[in-house]
């Protein structure tokens, strides 16, 4: 019997599963987060999970609209099965196409934890296919690039690194204190401090972690590109000070750009609909003529709840995918 049932309505015609399957093929980090698998057999994935240290998994199965696939945390004998797939509604009284998850050999002590967790990643997907770009066909005047995750990336094993530090406890607890410093009214060397008594870490130490970045020049050189066409370019990056500093001061990501929105300077942070104001206002466009691409759904939803054209980019996916994703909404990559 499966420990896991659950079915997530989305807000689309039921006819539109096909679309939603190619969707989660394309992005399964809708799904899985970063470090997701493609949806090819034998595929493995592992990633900080929104609860416990750690999951990871392997693609066992992919079929037509579903995929198979094992499933674990850190401290389990051994993982769990499930499996997702993007059905047809057969009725009309629940609305459109459904995700439907199941899964069998959670540990006992394991299975609430498990299904607040998928639940929030369902109605996660919900949301993101409930979102829409506005309709219009006048031109693309700027366009807004997100840092992390689509211009560069940080270093492989940077957060092993940080576990090595203080264990899983202590990465999520910085993760929590860098989110509350993202606006700049606190600092993140202050904040993680205390969270690395007892360790024998500096703050130094840690943040030069967090300074790992590795830049992708081809992903620059395309915004070089259409800076050079004429259409005003944007770095829109959620950063507490701490590293935004060492991004303006040590890196030479700034010069691609024409304008520059990093959140501890805007004093607001994605997915507000203040921070997209505040850039909009900046600009002095309209908000429907202006462009965004981010990796993460949350920041792409708050996007085109502002008004903006808005894509989701796969991280660390390359050029190639950013200029595909960037042509969809209209932007001439």
């Amino acid at each position: 019997m499966d420990q896991l049932s659950l079915t997530q309505v989305l807000p689309v015609d039921p006819s539109s599963a096909p679309q939603l399957w190619e969707l989660l093929r394309r992005h399964p980090e809708l799904v899985w987060g970063h470090g997701a698998p493609d949806l090819e057999v034998g595929a493995r994935f592992g990633g900080p999970g929104s609860w416990g240290p750690r999951h990871e998994g392997v693609v066992e199965e992919v079929t037509d609209r579903s995929v198979r696939f094992g499933w674990s945390r850190a401290g389990w004998s051994a993982p769990a099965v499930l499996a997702l797939g993007v059905v047809e509604a057969n009725d009309d009284a629940s609305g459109g196409a459904r995700l439907v998850l199941s899964g069998a050999g959670l540990p006992a002590d394991e299975v609430a934890a498990a299904s607040e967790h998928w639940e929030s990643v369902l109605a996660g997907v919900a949301r993101f296919v409930g979102s829409a770009n506005p309709a219009v066909e006048a031109p693309v005047r700027a366009v807004l690039f997100d840092a992390d995750g689509v211009l560069q990336m940080p270093s492989h094993g940077w957060l092993d690194r940080l576990a090595q530090i203080g264990g899983p406890e202590f990465v999520r607890a910085a993760f929590a204190a860098e989110a509350e410093c993202l606006t700049g009214t606190e600092d993140f060397g202050d904040r993680l401090a205390p969270l690395l008594q007892g360790t024998g870490a500096s703050v130094e130490d840690a943040l030069q972690i967090w300074f790992d970045i590795v830049p992708d020049p081809e992903a620059l050189a395309l915004v070089d590109r259409l800076r050079g066409a004429g259409i005003v370019c944007g770095l829109a990056t959620n950063q507490q000070s701490r590293r935004g500093g060492f991004m303006q001061e040590r890196m030479e990501i700034n010069a691609h750009f024409d304008r520059l929105y990093y959140s501890y300077e805007v004093g607001h942070a994605k997915p507000s609909g203040e921070y997209f104001q505040a850039i909009v206002d900046d600009l002095g466009l309209p908000a429907q003529d202006v462009a965004f691409v981010d990796d993460v759904a949350a920041n792409v939803i708050g996007a085109r709840e502002a008004g903006l054209r808005a894509t989701l980019h796969r991280p660390g996916s390359g050029a190639a995918e950013l200029a595909e994703n960037l042509r969809a909404i209209g932007v001439p990559a």
